[in-house]
């Protein structure tokens, strides 16, 4: 199969298919914009997978194949020089859930929990607060790059932080971080004996290539207390059929997330199995044309920002979800205004960002083209 361009720019139609994204907004004339899953076709390979899986009847109770984990173990050989081994690996169905194992597993009564706004709102969610304290050390911009702030993050751990959650690459900002960033923040939780969850769901999806993704595992100068959580889902557009795992070489850790899953987390399901087999497998070839197709559109994006007042496009390394600042505009309900004008953004108040936006610009570029033309039409209704 050939995923060149052309196969990237067909616009499919996702009405009345309950789809998340599309039904948010009714019948109303509103472009989703929001939610991370792609308006693209997922790969043939891993189509063609799960339609031979259906010619079985049953569904029953599945685990992981030797194949699956042949092919994962592969993969991020190939992308990280990251050997792992089988035991390792724990599978879940998905990375939020694996979020909400890791402060049941390793956050302690009365505990703090340090993450880093603006970030995935699952972030701030996953956390008990009858149980646990969530301690939010914001980002800093450098430059024009968003990163972490180090002596804030060494001001903020005690002996009472338990877990410290990262989001590498990051969502919403797009930062890769550097593998002295994350070695750093490693070094801040092993001062005070906290384990670090390190959210690494868009490693696959490094839009830079001067600016290579480092597993926070193999950043750090102790792996033993880091916790990794990956996913197909994000890369090959894999959402609703998400079969996700967690890396975790610490045998102790490993149990105590184990024994977490098995109290609140459902298996993974049989075709989630089947999709992630194939992706690893045979995705590569839909994977690069998606990535040549992602770097076009944010190419289109930087240069059709660039002739906005008021709206800043924040660079990006990986992801694709651009992060705009609109707060030069001054409004009072940023997502609101937009919304009213036919452009579903996601809000950055979810992210503790209220006059910044988050665009998924994962669609035909005929759909951008069309988010352009409505962004210049809600801001000349501000003139």
């Amino acid at each position: 199969m050939n995923y060149d361009s052309s196969y990237f720019d067909k616009v499919l139609d996702r009405r009345h298919t309950n789809s998340i994204k599309w039904d948010k907004y009714g019948e109303r004339d509103v472009l989703p914009l929001w939610v991370a899953d792609m308006d693209f076709p997922i790969a043939d390979e891993i189509r063609n997978a799960m339609l031979e899986r259906l010619e079985h009847p049953v569904m029953g109770y599945t685990h992981a194949s030797e194949n699956l984990f042949c092919g994962l173990r592969l993969h991020l050989k190939e992308e990280f020089c990251w050997n792992i081994e089988k035991e390792w690996i724990i599978w879940i169905p998905g990375v939020v859930a694996g979020l909400a194992a890791c402060v049941r597993a390793y956050a302690r009564q009365g505990s703090e929990i340090i993450t880093n706004p603006p970030i995935y709102h699952h972030f701030f969610q996953v956390h008990d607060q009858a149980r646990h304290k969530l301690v939010e050390v914001p980002l800093r911009v450098e430059g024009k790059r968003w990163t972490y702030d180090i002596e804030a993050m060494r001001k903020a751990v005690n002996e009472n932080t338990s877990l410290i959650m990262l989001c590498s690459p990051h969502n919403p900002t797009g930062t890769v971080f550097t593998p002295a960033e994350l070695r750093e923040i490693c070094a801040i939780a092993d001062s005070v004996g906290a384990v670090v969850a390190s959210d690494e769901i868009h490693c696959g999806l490094v839009l830079n290539g001067a600016t290579p993704h480092k597993p926070t595992a193999l950043a750090a100068a102790n792996s033993e207390s880091v916790v990794t959580l990956m996913s197909a889902s994000k890369t090959f557009n894999l959402a609703g059929v998400n079969c996700s795992y967690g890396i975790i070489a610490n045998p102790e850790l490993r149990q105590k997330f184990q024994a977490a899953c098995a109290e609140v987390i459902p298996p993974v399901s049989t075709l989630s199995y089947t999709a992630a087999e194939a992706a690893f497998a045979s995705g590569r070839p839909w994977r690069q044309g998606l990535l040549d197709y992602l770097r076009g559109n944010y190419a289109y994006l930087v240069e059709e920002f660039a002739k906005i007042d008021g709206m800043e496009l924040q660079s990006l390394d990986a992801t694709y979800l651009a992060w705009i600042d609109a707060s030069k505009l001054g409004l009072n309900d940023t997502s609101g205004f937009f919304e009213s004008h036919g452009l579903g953004f996601s809000s950055g108040e979810q992210f503790r960002q209220p006059q910044h936006l988050r665009l998924n610009f994962a669609c035909p570029r005929s759909t951008l083209e069309l988010a352009i033309s409505r962004v210049h039409a809600a801001l000349a209704t501000l003139a």
